[in-house]
């Protein structure tokens, strides 16, 4: 062969090598600009470079992950408080937050063996690991971390654990399965508000100071108070698919710290009702398209998808490592409202319920803490979830349908069966201060294992706070823990007589009505619900609230109050007069509703009144025998009465609009005859005990003082009962009471008022 010929090729075959490797040089630095100069919103730390085999070191082996740099904030750390370690390492990873590229961990050791595994997580800008240890005395640890090249060890250390201030995080009790208890065994009675957002220090302040315990906070998008950034979900299209918003992160963050510092617990929810809904339609509020799931698929398909999954359990695996430890993480509250999503009502209820138990057992198996896990269906009284009550560590049943004392007495008997701490997760979402004493007592004396979760704080005026705050130091000396069965009490059932012609409104106290915030009309341009305001100097009671129907389609508002009298059995129609402004667009229809049971009821279209500006119309709602959209009303419906209404509507209207006067005037009840009516002297809800006994007594008929109920099942002899005052918490009086036969009877002693809470040691 020619020499030169043979270098000539030996040359070409470098000059070859060469292109082709700056080739190869061009296309990694490309790949690197589009991997980490996407404009991603949250930084990300550049993965460790690994050196290219060559020609002489083909051979070579890469080295492993390795842990730089473990530092703890402290080595001395108090029971249930926080320990966060900082951690450098050197890994080969592209998402910090996939743990399937990059996990870190460590492996924890208590005093008495125990062990603890701990993830760790990426905080936007460093890598932590958190963990609020149970024990006092000596623990010892270990991290470790793995990547695709391998898996590697730090040194063994230790820290101590020393008496803490804390009672730590809440937990199903150990002794009575229907109540909560702290960590270190300390009862607990949840006091609750729904503060989904728009949280401030003030407002914690003001539930604190009133004695308040337990707060709803949502993983939604309406949170942009306190630093700001609570406005996306943690996983969001915002922040992209399998990463995750570190403004919403350090948002709960800054929460967590501010509820540990008053000892609040978070009712944590990770799924808002809202960010798995679409196309459900219905009035629901929908905010799917901000989930960054949307990218996969349609929210129909998210509790069913296991593409979907696989994301969810990295994100429930974030939530665990950064937020687990918080002694004010209260309750994982893993879907709220699972009805109102694309997935119950557009897929497969039963499949849903898969994923409730899928996401349940995740929980269960993942969070070292044990935080109890809750989730809900939508407050109507059609709303009973089987399912839920049966899967979930707590079973809440939200109450939308009636703010009747009874109503809620009938649902924890309802759900008695379950052998678990019951919870009504949301209710209320009215301003009422008769109201929420009624459901604070009456769900007390029923075993329920905190109060009701009012709907929302900024329903929660001055008045119910100082409720709640009497409440809530009445209860401070009860012990939870001991097993308690609830009683309901019997009393005398007496004949009342009624007017043939009832008032419902004395013109004297308006606080009875009430404007839902869900109806479009009800709200002005800005989104700020109307009230319901009296109408001065008017010849008969009247009220009015301003609508505004400017939808660009249909628009209704809805007004109604709370029935001074439930029973309507005795009456034959419900009649009152509706005024409009004379400068009201037309084709306003006024349509009558009824809440049977605290159920929506509306009449049907031939009930439908037209309404015309400037002039009243007067409105007569037949009771027996009418027309109703819903069902048919019985008998047993108008006994329980609990509230009516005026819904307004129109058809068509334009997309711009100003609000609109609609005035209610001498809403009455009328009936040929002068009705007689049967009613109990008084009812009484009792928590039996071993040691301590408890209960609430009330009548709809005045005073209290004097009157008597009955409760089954107490042996024979004397006993002391012990008055309060719910209203004040003022201690009123020992009085003396005799059970014969297993029965027990209990008379309220001399009192002006219509309601005592009462004891028996």
């Amino acid at each position: 062969m020619d020499e030169r010929r043979e270098s000539d090729g030996l040359d070409r075959r470098k000059r070859n090598g060469l292109i082709a490797a700056v080739g190869a040089a061009v296309v990694l630095i490309l790949v690197t600009v589009f991997l980490f100069g996407r404009g991603d919103k949250e930084a990300k730390p550049a993965a460790t470079e690994q050196p290219s085999p060559s020609a002489s070191s083909a051979a070579t082996v890469m080295p492993g992950p390795q842990l730089l740099n473990v530092t703890p904030d402290r080595e001395t750390v108090g029971r249930y408080d926080k320990l966060e370690w900082t951690v450098e390492l050197k890994a080969d990873y592209m998402n910090p937050y996939d743990p399937a590229q990059v996990d870190l961990g460590a492996v924890l050791t208590a005093p008495s063996g125990k062990v603890w595994n701990i993830n760790g997580f990426y905080d936007g800008t460093a890598w932590k690991l958190r963990f609020a240890a149970d024990e006092i005395g000596k623990w010892s640890y270990q991290f470790h971390l793995k990547d695709k090249t391998g898996e590697s060890q730090g040194d063994a250390l230790a820290f101590e654990v020393t008496e803490g201030a804390s009672n730590g995080w809440i937990q199903p009790s150990q002794e009575n399965k229907r109540a909560l208890e702290y960590r270190n065994g300390t009862s607990f009675y949840g006091v609750g508000v729904a503060y989904p957002w728009g949280v401030d220090e003030w407002g914690l302040d003001r539930i604190k100071a009133s004695g308040g315990n337990l707060v709803t906070y949502w993983n939604g998008n309406y949170d942009n108070s306190g630093s700001g950034g609570g406005n996306e979900q943690l996983e969001s299209v915002a922040s992209g698919l399998s990463s995750y918003d570190m403004r919403k992160a350090a948002r709960i963050d800054e929460l967590l710290g501010s509820f540990e510092t008053r000892d609040l617990n978070m009712s944590f929810v990770i799924w808002p009702h809202d960010s798995l809904a679409d196309k459900l339609g219905g009035g629901w509020a929908t905010t799917w398209t901000k989930n960054a799931y949307s990218a996969l698929g349609e929210a129909s398909e998210f509790y069913t998808s296991e593409e979907m999954w696989k994301y969810q359990e990295n994100l429930y695996r974030y939530i665990i490592a950064r937020y687990g430890h918080s002694r004010a993480i209260g309750i994982w509250d893993l879907i709220c409202e699972i009805n109102g999503t694309d997935g119950w009502v557009l897929g497969d209820p039963a499949k849903a319920n898969e994923w409730v138990t899928r996401i349940h057992t995740y929980f269960k198996e993942h969070d070292p803490y044990g935080h109890p896990t809750m989730g809900s269906m939508a407050g109507g009284a059609e709303d009973f979830w089987e399912h839920g009550y049966q899967t979930l560590d707590l079973a809440d049943r939200e109450n939308y349908y009636s703010l009747d004392y009874r109503s809620y007495a009938e649902d924890i008997a309802s759900r008695w069966k379950y052998e678990k701490p019951l919870m009504i997760g949301e209710t209320g979402n009215v301003t009422d201060e008769t109201a929420y004493h009624n459901v604070l007592w009456v769900t007390w004396a029923n075993g329920l294992a905190s109060s009701p979760i009012w709907w929302d704080y900024t329903k929660v005026d001055d008045a119910m706070l100082a409720q709640m705050k009497v409440f809530s130091d009445f209860i401070k000396s009860i012990d939870f823990k001991e097993t308690r069965d609830p009683l309901a009490a019997e009393a005398e059932i007496v004949k009342v007589p009624l007017p043939a012609e009832l008032s419902m409104e004395d013109g004297k106290d308006y606080a009875d009505w009430s404007i839902p915030d869900w109806a479009d009309a009800n709200k002005d341009k800005d989104g700020i619900r109307t009230t319901v305001q009296p109408v001065e100097n008017a010849e008969k009671p009247t009220v009015q609230a301003k609508l505004r129907f400017a939808t660009g389609q249909y628009s209704q508002g809805v007004i109604d109050q709370a029935a001074a009298e439930q029973d309507w059995s005795g009456y034959d129609e419900l009649v009152f007069d509706v005024h409009v402004d004379a400068a009201a667009q037309k084709g306003l229809i006024a349509r009558p509703v009824l809440f049977p049971g605290g159920e929506w009821n509306e009449a049907d279209d031939p009930g439908d009144v037209p309404l015309t500006a400037g002039k009243w119309t007067t409105v007569r709602v037949k009771l027996d025998g009418g027309k109703w959209k819903n069902r048919e009303l019985t008998r047993a419906d108008l006994t329980r009465m609990e509230r009516w209404g005026l819904k307004v509507y129109a058809t068509s209207t334009p997309n711009e609009a100003d609000p609109v006067a609609i005035q209610i005037r001498n809403p009455r009840l009328v009936a040929k005859k002068a009705p007689t009516i049967e009613k109990k002297t008084a009812e009484a809800w009792m928590m039996k005990g071993t040691t301590l006994s408890y209960g609430w007594m009330v009548t709809d008929l005045g005073k209290l003082g004097g009157k008597s109920v009955t409760f089954n099942g107490w042996q024979d002899g004397s006993y002391t009962v012990n008055w309060t005052d719910p209203w004040t918490g003022q201690s009123l009086t020992t009085t003396e009471a005799k059970a014969a036969g297993g029965k027990l009877m209990v008379t309220a002693p001399d009192s002006e008022k219509s309601d005592l809470v009462f004891t028996i040691k």
